[in-house]
């Protein structure tokens, strides 16, 4: 064992070694991999995700703005039959910007 920085002691042995160049490899691979998606979602303002190696989750922060309709509980239809709701408009879905107008 040879003693590295502050005394503490680095095994430099070929399980070690092979492990590093495998894990360095790998993170090579995924810069490669995700390097032009995660351009193009950092350009739009997007949440990624890292959770592991060679997986990448892109979320628009966006979609924390929406909320259910309150009205049509998300189903995006009023009291008669085939019509919209009046509050979302049929879509099921307010944003939390812009608040709704009441007919």
């Amino acid at each position: 064992m040879r003693q590295g920085i502050h005394g503490i002691g680095v095994r430099l042995g070929r399980q070690a070694t092979v492990r590093s160049l495998l894990i360095v490899s790998l993170r090579t691979l995924d810069g490669k991999v995700f390097g032009e998606p995660d351009a193009f979602a950092w350009v739009q303002g997007w949440q990624i995700g890292r959770g592991r190696l060679l997986r990448r989750t892109y979320r628009d922060a966006r979609f924390a703005l929406l909320l259910e309709c309150g009205l049509c509980h998300g189903e995006g239809t009023g009291g008669g039959a085939g019509t919209g709701c009046s509050l979302c408009d049929g879509t099921g879905r307010l944003d939390r910007l812009r608040p709704a107008e009441r007919p």
